[in-house]
């Protein structure tokens, strides 16, 4: 009778095994199809957004822009009396600094 039963939970637990695994291997499959139509329909709207928009979507001239900074630049546009400020002196090393420092403090 041991036999039998051993025998038993066996069966039972390689059925149990099979109907898990069709059971979450129809799920995984649910979920993929899921996941496509989703990009597709996705992928779907933003062509319809697009094509629907009339004039597409603006392309910026970046060189035309540049050109128009410059121009504003050279031509003077600034405010009067305007001086850039005269550039920083070339800086030494840390270390040196920090001992010109040292003695200036006297330590």
């Amino acid at each position: 009778m041991n036999w039998l039963k051993i025998a038993a939970v066996a069966i039972g637990a390689l059925l149990a095994f099979f109907i898990i695994g069709s059971v979450i291997h129809i799920i995984t499959a649910i979920l993929g199809w899921v996941v496509i139509l989703a990009l597709l329909g996705g992928g779907g709207y933003v062509v319809y957004k697009v094509v629907s928009s009339g004039k597409g979507r603006e392309v910026r001239d970046r060189r035309r822009d540049r050109e128009l900074r410059d121009d504003y630049r050279e031509a003077g546009y600034r405010e009067a009396g305007y001086t850039p400020p005269p550039p920083q002196p070339p800086r030494g090393n840390v270390d040196d600094e920090l001992n010109r420092l040292k003695r200036e403090m006297g330590n």
